[in-house]
């Protein structure tokens, strides 16, 4: 099902799809894309294309990759992401590794892992109260960096976690690849990592209250298309 929320806001529409992608996808992985950009329409329903690089798809070593599609608008985040879920490691330590690299991108883009479901990226880049106590822990590509980066996250599950949400993420504009991706159970010898994703939830949140306060004043509005034509 594909949600599209449109603010009253000077030439700002938000589009989120959590089910739907523009290039194809490995099997268990699903698309998030949730962009806030000038021209909608542009972008299809997406806003970011999220699957496998089409220049790798014969190839021995498939690239996961995930692209904005149209201009954005800065005032909130915008964030694709290709994830999945993992159960059953409550109170251990694992990492999530692999080789990613990126290319214009204005934001964040990296490796990502943390304890929740698959709204959890949606719900910081809207800023939705108490996202920031679940924030996932973040391995992001250098800024300026060219070429493949060996890049790994390392978290403690909560001995309560139901599961834990992982993925490659660009957050804000650009292009991300990944490749040669490894998820496992480590010891209490490797380090943790201590970097949050880069998505500014104070500054989505920010603007979600002002969305929400000139919504508040705005008058009436007609049903549009009642008759069904």
């Amino acid at each position: 099902m594909d949600y599209r929320i449109l603010f009253i806001a000077p030439l700002a529409a938000l589009v989120l799809s959590v089910n739907s992608a523009s290039a194809q996808l490995p099997t268990g992985w699903m698309p998030l894309s949730q962009a806030m950009t000038a021209n909608p329409g542009s972008a299809g329903l997406n806003g970011y294309e999220i699957g496998i690089d089409p220049a790798t798809e014969s190839s021995r070593t498939r690239v996961l990759t995930v692209r904005s599609t149209a201009p954005q608008i800065d005032q909130t985040p915008s964030v694709g992401a290709a994830w999945q879920q993992a159960y059953g490691y409550a109170g251990q330590r694992v990492r999530f590794s692999g080789q990613v690299r990126a290319e214009g991108v204005r934001g964040w883009a990296g490796l990502y892992l943390g304890a929740g479901d698959g709204t959890l990226l949606s719900r910081l880049a809207l800023g939705q109260p108490g996202v920031e106590k679940h924030l996932p822990t973040g391995a992001g590509v250098a800024a300026g960096a060219t070429g493949w980066q060996d890049v790994s996250v390392v978290v403690d599950v909560p001995a309560g976690a139901l599961s834990i949400n992982l993925g490659l993420a660009l957050v804000g504009e650009g292009q991300v690849w990944a490749r040669d991706l490894r998820f496992e159970t480590v010891g209490a010898d490797t380090a943790l990592s201590t970097t949050p994703i880069g998505i500014d939830w104070a500054r989505a949140r920010q603007f979600m209250e002002q969305n929400r306060r000139t919504m508040a004043k705005a008058p009436p509005q007609p049903l549009l298309n009642t008759t069904l034509d």
